[in-house]
């Protein structure tokens, strides 16, 4: 199953999804299945606490890696775990 990224489209958190800061990066929880996941990198759990679905995945993007100085790079990286957590249903589109 692959799931396409559209830069365009506006993200969040699916409801029923919470994600605890750990020493490691973050603890995502679901509560409709009771599945945890772990996100291994604090960058990853600040930038999906992020997306609020209002503004687009490349604004975030774009204010995100200018905000944390990172290289252009770690762009391709967040997208990609964009689409992972999507599929895993932790992210839903919004509008």
């Amino acid at each position: 199953m692959s799931t396409t990224v559209e830069l365009a489209t506006c993200y969040r958190l699916a409801p029923g999804v919470a994600i605890r800061p750990e020493r490691f990066g973050g603890l995502v929880y679901r509560y409709d299945n009771r599945r945890l996941y772990f996100l291994h990198s604090h960058q990853a759990v600040e930038f999906v606490n992020r997306l609020d679905g209002s503004r687009s995945l490349r604004e975030t993007l774009d204010e995100f890696l200018a905000s944390q100085a990172m290289p252009p790079s770690a762009r391709e990286t967040l997208v990609k775990t964009v689409a992972r957590l999507e599929q895993l249903g932790i992210l839903t589109q919004t509008g």
